[in-house]
């Protein structure tokens, strides 16, 4: 389940965070000495796009695709979703992310933890596919 929405609004003065080259996540690559040009997390997310929200997700049915409880979403109204994508939809009076997928043309919402189950839009009568996630923003140390 989500909280829900909130409008992203740009930054009135964005902060520039410097970037370095890129980071190996397997083997160590050699020491670069060179800076990227400086990089907004505006640009970056498309912050400013009046389709873009923020939610925070909360619940443990995502985890395997790496949503956690407490991390934020950013959510694209305007995206459409793809067999795949990681979706926001609305059942009933909820909010809930999942994973969008098909069966037989009906339109499931896929949790990605083994102790949830799908949950199938046809059988909701007000349920709608409310946007795409396009960024997850998870915290990893306080």
């Amino acid at each position: 389940m989500l909280k829900r929405p909130i409008p992203i609004e740009p930054s009135l003065k964005p902060l520039l965070l410097k970037l370095y080259g890129p980071v190996a996540c397997g083997f160590p690559s050699p020491a670069e000495e060179f800076q990227e040009p400086s990089l907004s997390l505006d640009e970056l997310c498309g912050i400013g796009k009046p389709s873009l929200f923020m939610l925070e997700a909360w619940g443990h049915s995502m985890t395997e695709m790496g949503v956690f409880d407490g991390d934020f979403l950013v959510v694209d109204r305007a995206k459409e979703p793809k067999i795949g994508s990681v979706v926001v939809a609305r059942v009933n009076a909820d909010f809930t992310v999942k994973i969008y997928s098909t069966e037989k043309g009906i339109p499931v919402l896929k949790p990605a933890n083994p102790a949830f189950e799908n949950i199938y839009i046809d059988e909701y009568g007000d349920a709608e596919i409310w946007g795409v996630v396009l960024w997850n923003l998870h915290k990893l140390h306080d």
